[in-house]
């Protein structure tokens, strides 16, 4: 049921921002694919550290050169043991607002910020995470970062950008029966390709 309603959530947002730019600007519906690396440093007292890489898939609605709204799908190929023996695959959506600027033909330099939430895939035995009915740990992010469109045609750009993730994770329980709570920061670095229709 809560996945439901945060996901009616998201979806709500990204129509309604859509709708602010419906009559503005150069607008233009727009996919793109990319992917990249990621540096994920936990704020337990071991500093753990998790550098996955990482793909995503964008729907987007906006021009290039001023304001955009995108609705990003994400997969993290996960491989490690911190919430669990055997952490796995994660799967998450950002809703992200993109204020871009018109430098010159070549280059578009853009802010953006969001949210987001996903879930990941875990073992459910010891190290940390002790439930024996739920396979699935849920985590959720506030997103902000920085780069740049790079114009191929009026069509086409390659996007580059750098992204800060501060990711909360839903608490659990561990071996001692006490309830854990965890954070961390994320570092991301994308490079991806976007078609405008």
């Amino acid at each position: 049921m809560q996945g439901f309603f945060l996901k009616r959530t998201i979806l709500f947002l990204f129509l309604s921002a859509c709708s602010l730019f419906a009559f503005q600007y150069d607008a233009k519906f727009y996919m793109g694919v990319g992917g990249g690396v990621q540096y994920e440093k936990f704020t337990d007292e071991k500093g753990t550290k998790n550098t996955p890489a990482f793909g995503a898939l964008k729907f987007g609605y906006g021009d290039r050169r001023a304001y955009a709204v995108e609705f990003v799908l994400n997969y993290i190929d996960n491989k490690s043991n911190i919430f669990s023996d055997n952490d796995k695959q994660r799967y998450g959506a950002d809703v992200m607002f993109v204020k871009a600027y018109n430098l010159s033909r070549y280059l578009y330099p853009f802010i953006r910020a969001g949210f987001g939430a996903g879930e990941m895939k875990v073992a459910p035995v010891n190290l940390g995470y002790t439930s024996t009915n739920n396979k699935k740990l849920a985590y959720s992010s506030f997103n902000i970062g920085t780069g740049a469109f790079f114009p191929l045609n009026n069509n086409t750009d390659i996007e580059v950008n750098y992204e800060y993730r501060f990711t909360s994770y839903q608490s659990y329980k561990d071996t001692n029966d006490i309830e854990q709570k965890r954070h961390s920061h994320v570092n991301q670095i994308y490079v991806g390709f976007n078609y405008r229709f």
